[in-house]
């Protein structure tokens, strides 16, 4: 009888997303095993939606089995998705300086320069990280670089480009690497405040294939070895092309010893701006000890497909 109030049309569209939600939740378990495996690791709150949706229906049109099956899913997407809301992280509620830093992979075909520019210039960072500047975005900077004590421009495209911008003027500068097959990412030593610390700007491969998920995951590595040994606090900023539920976000947590700025808040997601279905968090904060989180919020897109991210810092 409760069977046949739910229309053929609802009744088949639960089995077909029940369906692809187990199937997508095993994927997750077994990220690990197999590059495509891991791009179902990163959509939690889709997940958790899909369940709510589906498992009502399933269990009134007599589906029990995959009803059970469905809440079972639930509870470990909502899980993952806790543990990352309910993170404690060291913030700052002081009244010293703050340091505030814009992170933003631009896209290398958006021309929206003069709203980037506006919206940079209208929040007033310290810090400015950019990347997948290309030679058009380099001549628009040179209008913002003049407020600037500091400027550095690399590479060219959604590979290679990387520009950064700093009111301090660092101590020292590490340029990316040239190599090819290295991830571009920048160091800068600064000071302020007579505290010494280092911002490290950061753009990771793309998972996509067998091949590129193992030369992210060595850039990962790579990465923290370098920051593990890091004499001073560290501030890293980028696009990570990584989420926090991916189970090697926590190796790279663990081999680097840092801390996710994202713990704690609220669901942010940063990509891709254009399809809210699949919004997830790629674009990536961490620190270590030393560094309080005083603000951390997305920003607009800015004709990007990317939102940009403000952070702001006590060092």
């Amino acid at each position: 009888m409760i069977r046949a109030q739910i229309p053929t049309p609802a009744r088949r569209a639960a089995t077909l997303l029940g369906v692809v939600l187990v199937l997508a939740t095993i994927a997750t378990l077994v990220a690990r095993q197999y590059w495509f495996f891991e791009l179902f690791s990163h959509f939690r709150w889709q997940y958790v939606t899909a369940a709510v949706l589906a498992t009502p229906v399933l269990w009134l049109c007599g589906r029990r089995a995959l009803a059970i099956l469905c809440v079972a899913a639930l509870g470990i997407h909502a899980l993952a998705l806790m543990q990352q809301r309910f993170a404690t992280l060291e913030r700052s509620t002081g009244t010293e300086r703050q340091l505030r830093i814009v992170s933003f992979n631009v896209f290398h075909r958006n021309a929206e320069y003069a709203e980037a520019l506006a919206e940079i210039e209208r929040i007033s960072p310290d810090i400015v990280c950019l990347y997948e500047t290309t030679d058009a975005w380099r001549q628009h900077l040179a209008k913002l670089s003049a407020r600037y004590a500091f400027a550095l421009f690399t590479g060219n495209g959604p590979h290679s480009g990387v520009a950064c911008l700093s009111r301090i003027v660092p101590l020292r500068v590490v340029p990316p690497d040239a190599n090819a097959r290295a991830a571009p990412w920048m160091q800068l030593e600064l000071e302020s405040g007579g505290t010494r610390f280092r911002v490290v700007g950061v753009h990771l491969g793309y998972p996509l294939g067998a091949a590129a998920m193992r030369a992210r995951n060595r850039q990962l590595l790579e990465l923290a070895q370098v920051l593990r040994g890091a004499g001073e606090p560290v501030i890293v900023v980028g696009d990570f092309n990584l989420t926090p539920y991916s189970p090697y976000n926590d190796d790279f947590l663990q081999a680097s010893g840092l801390t996710d700025c994202s713990q704690g808040r609220a669901l942010q997601p940063t990509w891709p701006v254009w399809f809210p279905p699949l919004w997830m968090t790629i674009d990536r904060c961490f620190v270590t000890a030393g560094i309080a989180v005083a603000g951390y919020r997305v920003g607009p897109s800015l004709g990007s497909d990317h939102n940009s991210l403000v952070i702001d810092f006590r060092p």
